[in-house]
């Protein structure tokens, strides 16, 4: 299997085959942020994050590197068996000249064990990326929570 292949197939199987070549690049940063996540590696998270990077939900608001991160962080350090997994489904980034940005959309899941119950919470997200002289990162995020499993959390 050659890298390309590898690469898609590891990312998701339900990225657009038209967008695979110009949406490489993002599904190849994402392949990165999701293996950053499982090992607890905050350093390669924060190369991927851009300084004044937003990050959005329902319930908050984060403006900066140090706050989008800090989330993140918490949930690392606090929730036992902790995983969470973003899942690319389209990425398209801009055909302009010198455009430098892209736009990335799918879901998210995130696992844990809440007081020994399995927890799982789930949803949507779309990500705008941009590429400087380091690569690929993340400008800003939205994520909207769509599913909730768990009693102790979720309370059903």
């Amino acid at each position: 299997m050659n890298e390309r292949a590898a690469l898609v197939s590891c990312a998701n199987r339900r990225v657009p085959l038209e967008a695979l070549d110009i949406g490489l690049p993002i599904v190849a940063a994402r392949q990165q942020w999701n293996a950053a996540l499982l090992a607890g590696d905050t350093a390669v998270l924060a190369r991927l994050v851009e300084d004044s990077a937003a990050h959005v939900s329902p319930q908050f608001t984060h403006i900066g590197r140090a706050a989008f991160l800090a989330q993140f962080v918490r949930a690392m350090a606090t929730r036992p068996s902790f995983r969470l997994v973003y899942t690319t489904e389209r990425a398209t980034p801009c055909e302009r000249p010198n455009c430098n940005t892209a736009t990335e959309s799918g879901t998210w899941s995130e696992t844990w064990l809440e007081e020994g119950e399995p927890t799982t919470v789930s949803g949507t997200y779309y990500a705008i990326w941009r590429r400087d002289a380091a690569g690929w990162r993340i400008r800003s995020e939205v994520f909207a929570t769509a599913r909730c499993r768990g009693r102790r959390y979720c309370g059903s």
